[in-house]
């Protein structure tokens, strides 16, 4: 099996460069050593296949890095997110064994129980997108994590603390 391959610039939203990302045979939007070109890549050199187990899976995490929620909300997402949820569904699809799980994370600011619970609801949503989409069978589990992984100083500027704000997904078995 080969590597994804990135063609064709079509789009560029804040710095990063949509391409075409092939998922065997099917084209796919997403950025270059995105979310989706790691996770096919993943896929493709047969690491989810050869993983024992779900603690070999634990530890490698996939940011989403297309999918924003409207500020304060656990239940919408911007319009341009849909894609990458879309995306996600497809290589799924493409892999009907695989299976995932969902994280959601908040950065330091804020009540800790808050947090959490904003996570939580955050985590909930996006598999429940992803339901719609047909693949809800593939996903194992989704939780909040709430501030608990959050490296970034609370005192920190709303930017800096921005790269603890995510939403992210595994591989598990």
């Amino acid at each position: 099996t080969t590597a994804a391959v990135v063609t064709d610039t079509v789009a560029t939203t804040n710095d990063k460069v949509l391409q075409d990302i092939d998922l065997n045979g099917t084209k796919i939007k997403g950025y270059s050593n995105g979310l989706e070109m790691s996770m096919i890549n993943f896929l493709k050199t047969d690491g989810y296949k050869n993983a024992a187990d779900d603690e070999a899976l634990k530890a490698k995490w996939y940011n989403f890095d297309n999918v924003n929620f409207v500020f304060g909300k656990s239940d919408q997402i911007t319009p341009e997110s849909k894609g990458q949820l879309e995306n996600l569904a497809t290589i799924l699809k493409a892999y009907p064994e695989s299976k995932i799980k969902i994280g959601g994370y908040t950065d330091k600011k804020g009540d800790d129980a808050s947090n959490k619970a904003l996570s939580q609801k955050r985590a909930d949503f996006i598999k429940a997108e992803l339901t719609k989409l047909g693949v809800g069978a593939q996903i194992l589990g989704a939780e909040g994590y709430g501030e608990e992984f959050a490296t970034v100083a609370e005192t920190a500027t709303d930017k800096e603390r921005e790269a603890d704000r995510k939403m992210a997904v595994r591989f598990a078995k």
